[in-house]
């Protein structure tokens, strides 16, 4: 029995554009299996963006499919995939959009709130002291530095336990220093819940830290890279 978590069959994706059609991704197969590790790299207009928003149902292929534990779920209606996104997948995002009149410890409540569940609120202080932030638990967004708020969106992706979360440039806003701390934390996090990842960045060091490197240009995979013994350590902070 296969373990991979998902599949990515022959998906392309085209968008209309003032009467024209742009493909911007063209007969992509990727294959993550359950707790890896994976970067995608590529410079701008490669399509990596596109092709996260597509593992993360937040738009459909125009051709092709999309499995997770065998099931497509590009056959799935709009809200039966909202629930599915909800559930399933957690989201870090280069601008981390916390909600301003929140404190950390509701921000990372959010996901829950949604889907009614109202009795999260221990996990959601452990997953700030696994991040660090349990002294801020009560500070607002504009009183936590840059590198506090994204932990804090790190924690809210992972509150309903999913099995993978996508991250599209989470470092792309921190200083160098801060970044490093924040990568170290994708790699704590990921032994210690077993979460896979999938990442897009730009960032040579984060990328050439990470197990598994896939290359993309012009809508296209060029390369899949894996190393025996991943390069986490490198650069920690101590």
């Amino acid at each position: 029995m296969s373990d991979s978590l998902v599949s990515v069959q022959n998906v392309s994706k085209a968008f209309e554009h003032e009467g024209r059609s742009l493909e911007v991704l063209k007969g992509i197969d990727l294959e993550i299996a359950s707790g890896e590790m994976v970067t995608i790299v590529g410079p701008s207009g490669a399509g990596k963006s596109t092709l996260l928003h597509l593992v993360g149902t937040l738009d459909l292929p125009t051709e092709g499919r999309i499995l997770y534990d065998g099931a497509d779920v590009t056959r799935l209606g709009s809200s039966e995939l909202a629930e599915f996104r909800n559930r399933s997948i957690g989201f870090v995002f280069q601008f981390h959009h916390l909600l301003p009149e929140f404190t950390a410890l509701e921000n990372v409540l959010m996901p829950g709130l949604i889907q009614g569940r109202r009795r999260l609120e221990d996990r959601a202080r452990q997953l700030l002291d696994e991040v660090g932030l349990s002294p801020r638990l009560t500070h607002r967004p504009g009183e936590l530095s840059g590198g506090e708020q994204q932990r804090v969106a790190l924690a809210r992706a992972l509150l309903m336990k999913p099995k993978l979360v996508l991250a599209d440039e989470p470092t792309g806003n921190l200083d160098s220093q801060t970044s490093e701390s924040v990568q170290s934390l994708f790699f704590d996090l990921n032994r210690r819940h077993g979460t896979t990842f999938l990442i897009v960045t730009h960032s040579r060091d984060f990328a050439g830290r990470m197990p598994r490197q896939v290359s993309m240009k012009d809508g296209r995979i060029v390369s899949d890279e894996r190393r025996s013994q991943p390069l986490e350590n490198q650069g920690k902070p101590t």
